[in-house]
């Protein structure tokens, strides 16, 4: 009999374990969520090099074709690292997550 109530107590720590486990998931991916409001499906209208002191950077201007999350806007600019792990093209859409001027993520949508 002292052998099942061990089982149980185990089994009962287990769950609650697991329970306290998720929310603190749920809490990380809700901050991560919060740092990058805004979430867009958009064309690139041109890529432009920029003068930069330390990383070679390009500045990509956006025609938004659709707001997905956050504010509705028309255009955005934005500075990304050169050779970076996207590289945006004139033409080609794409879902562009940010936060303001800072990209957040990116992905091809539609090649030309």
């Amino acid at each position: 009999m002292k052998h099942l109530n061990r089982l149980g107590m185990v089994a009962i720590t287990l769950v609650s374990l697991a329970g306290s486990l998720g929310a603190n998931n749920a809490l990380a991916m809700s901050a991560m969520n919060l740092a990058c409001p805004e979430k867009y499906i958009a064309a690139v209208t041109s890529v432009e090099d920029v003068a930069s002191s330390t990383f070679p950077k390009v500045e990509v201007d956006f025609q938004i074709i659709q707001t997905l999350k956050g504010e509705k806007i028309s255009s955005k600019k934005m500075l990304v690292v050169k050779g970076g792990p996207v590289e945006f093209k004139s033409g080609e859409i794409y879902t562009v997550e940010a936060n303001d001027q800072w990209l957040c993520s990116a992905a091809v949508f539609s090649k030309i």
